[in-house]
């Protein structure tokens, strides 16, 4: 009888655990969205994409959701993919909340990827109490004292872009870009590692270099696959990343090679230690000569190296690139940012530091162009937050604060808040590194990141790690280029953009990342 009337328990019972799966889901999605669905925002041209693409598919990063900030404020409700309701917030107080409270985690998608990328013991994968003990093994390599140690090795890669610029002068234009990426690389492999990148081996360099460019890649299958990753639950991420696709098979490859190389390092250095040798000045040392105490194991150590290498880059390579770009549109600053760094003498971290137009002009990049600029969180729990503005609603109410339900996705608005004209100024989308130098006071509710109040490097307990190493990076990297050689723009319309691709990176009329750049030399 049964089959006669097509009965079957196990598919009526899957059926059924599907209805009620997606009928507790829309409840829960309802009891969330009702709380900001009468806050306004742009209407949605689609139901399967939402605002997704406009947001983060723009020709110039910033197209839609800067244009979004000035008409609807500061907060506004986006719509997701599936017709999901998302929270946009670049609000400072909002901000200043979100950043610190513990009622908001990485989003699914988000926590789930990096767990693909990266070990997960590395700091970026966990929280609570083993989070704070990672954070305090490293904090001393990261340290303002630390980092000190690394000016030598940063030194040598700035004069190794010298050396290579000074082969292209003949050319038309010369794409700084690679230059600035194989100068980070080897900056982060000797500050973390104490050797050069070849020592790690081509091939972990190469499949490193790989994983960052697929974590830089985004286009509408993409942004469709976001919107549902945050609703897989995690056995399925952990089934996917067993699946034999060419991508997730490189993405295994690179996390068993990395542990390795991380390994051999952390033995190496425990040998010499026996030895009786002295530790290096690099991380990976300090850090095993302070677990003599048992700080880290070293297995613990050796989980963050693709973490160290991949994050440590990119992100420095980028922000100078866009550096230069800017410089070759402002020919005039960049004449006065060359005479202060010719007229300084002998470079120290102290002098650095004393500059005050380079300083300006590299917090100046990192508002313009912050790495990130889009972050997005998950509420965890029913929480209220708070508003530095107080704002209508489609209802007319006046509101200072906002109820959002667990399981709110919320995005944070870091390139849009860096451009707020409350906080930065009437001409907060321009170039204007004069802005540091002058005093004025747009910052009173700023939420406070480490450098500058920005929040190019995040901010409270998950701000980055290595702030300091990289501004360090970049005030001797500009100071060799920018005090020997002159930066203009190609001929022709091959200027660079701004493109989000889950990181913000420079991007050819072509579609291919990359600055181009006439360069002369002037020493």
């Amino acid at each position: 009888m049964d089959h006669i009337l097509g009965y079957n328990p196990l598919k009526s019972a899957a059926a059924l655990i599907a209805v009620i799966s997606a009928f507790l889901w829309l409840r829960a999605r309802v009891r969330r969205e009702r709380t900001i669905r009468h806050i306004a925002g742009p209407p949605s041209p689609s139901w399967a994409f939402g605002n997704m693409s406009q947001l983060t598919l723009a020709e110039q990063y910033g197209d839609s959701e800067f244009h979004w900030q000035r008409t609807y404020g500061p907060v506004y409700r986006l719509k997701g993919c599936f017709g999901e309701d998302h929270l946009m917030v670049s609000d400072p107080g909002a901000l200043n909340f979100i950043v610190n409270n513990k009622s908001f985690h990485h989003s699914p998608m988000f926590a789930n990827f990096m767990k693909l990328l990266y070990d997960k013991r590395s700091i970026i994968n966990v929280r609570g109490d083993y989070h704070r003990r990672l954070r305090t093994a490293f904090n001393p390599g990261f340290s303002a004292g630390g980092i000190r140690r690394y000016i030598p090795a940063i030194n040598k890669a700035g004069e190794e872009i010298t050396q290579a610029l000074d082969l292209s002068l003949s050319l038309q234009s010369v794409d700084v870009c690679p230059l600035l990426s194989t100068a980070s690389i080897c900056v982060i492999t000797q500050a973390a590692f104490g050797c050069t990148p070849e020592e790690l081996g081509a091939e972990f360099v190469e499949i490193a270099t790989r994983m960052a460019e697929m974590a830089g890649h985004e286009d509408k299958g993409s942004v469709l696959w976001a919107g549902l990753g945050n609703r897989l639950p995690g056995w399925v991420w952990d089934t996917m990343a067993l699946l034999p696709t060419a991508g997730l098979a490189e993405l295994r490859k690179g996390k068993i090679l990395a542990k390795q190389i991380g390994r051999e390092i952390v033995q190496g250095k425990l040998s010499a230690a026996r030895q009786g040798l002295e530790p290096d000045d690099d991380i990976f040392s300090q850090i095993l000569n302070a677990s003599s105490g048992g700080v880290l194991s070293e297995e613990e150590l050796a989980a963050h190296t693709s973490l160290l290498v991949i994050a440590g880059h990119e992100t420095s390579a980028n922000t100078m690139a866009f550096g230069l770009l800017e410089l070759a549109r402002n020919p005039e600053f960049q004449d006065s940012l060359r005479r202060e760094i010719n007229s300084s003498g002998e470079k120290t971290e102290a002098v650095y530091n004393s500059m005050p137009l380079l300083n300006a002009f590299i917090k100046e990049i990192l508002r313009l162009f912050p790495i990130v600029p889009l972050e997005e969180r998950i509420a965890i729990a029913d929480t209220v937050i708070p508003l530095t503005d107080s704002i209508n609603t489609s209802t007319g109410d006046r509101i200072s604060e906002i109820p959002v339900r667990k399981g709110q996705i919320i995005k944070l608005g870091i390139a849009a808040y860096q451009r707020m004209e409350s906080l930065w100024g009437a001409d907060a989308g321009d170039f204007n590194p004069y802005r540091w130098i002058q005093g004025k006071n747009y910052q009173k509710d700023a939420v406070g990141g480490p450098y500058g109040n920005l929040l190019a490097f995040f901010g409270g307990p998950h701000v980055c790690l290595g702030w300091r190493l990289a501004v360090l990076e970049m005030q001797v990297i500009i100071s060799e280029l920018v005090g020997k050689f002159s930066f203009k723009l190609p001929e022709g319309d091959n200027v660079a953009r701004m493109r989000g691709a889950n990181v913000l990176q420079p991007t050819l009329p072509s579609g291919e990342k990359g600055v181009r750049l006439r360069v002369a030399r002037i020493i």
